[in-house]
């Protein structure tokens, strides 16, 4: 089985039932937020799987799992996928409609690593500079990672600056390594 066209498929679909309804963005972020739990909760793919568990029982975990309600469009694409025994991809189906969903609205993901904590004014004016670089709407992760000493690690897709001090005393170890 092409798990791959299949879950492609079925993302495709909801993106375009979702954009119909109006409904992009907040299948969107349960998309997200589904997506992060099958990777933290490995069980959850388990018991969407197990053909024991009931379809009303599944489609309950998964509405839990959804922060306890979810859009019409994605209600009736979950409905027809376990209508249709498709759920070893549901997982899949996150990931792609995701993928697709930045496709289709130029969305750049992006990850900021810093060596403390920076405020949300800040974070705004680093991200509204970064849209106006790349000439897209960005998502960008924070995270603090005291060993990079100071300075900033930014990842935007294929991208990485380092202007961390750890990654400066790397290069010059390295310069002189070399010489």
């Amino acid at each position: 089985m092409n798990t791959g066209l299949i879950s492609s498929r079925y993302a495709e679909s909801l993106l375009q039932y979702a954009v119909s309804l109006g409904q992009q963005e907040e299948v969107y972020d349960k998309m997200k937020l589904l997506s992060e739990i099958f990777m933290k909760m490995p069980a959850l793919r388990h018991v969407m799987m197990n053909p024991s568990v009931l379809i009303g029982d599944k489609k309950k975990i998964l509405v839990t799992a959804c922060g306890g309600s979810m859009p019409s469009s994605l209600s009736r694409m979950i409905d027809l996928i376990l209508r249709n025994e498709r759920e070893e991809v549901l997982q899949y189906i996150t990931l792609r409609l995701i993928d697709l969903y930045r496709e289709r609205f130029n969305i750049q993901r992006g990850k900021l690593v810093t060596a403390v904590a920076i405020d949300g004014e800040t974070e705004q004016r680093l991200i509204a500079r970064i849209k106006k670089m790349v000439k897209a709407n960005v998502e960008m992760e924070s995270v603090v990672d005291p060993g990079i000493i100071g300075g900033f690690v930014l990842t935007l897709g294929d991208f990485r600056w380092d202007a961390s001090i750890s990654g400066e005393l790397a290069r010059i170890r390295n310069k002189f390594q070399k010489d």
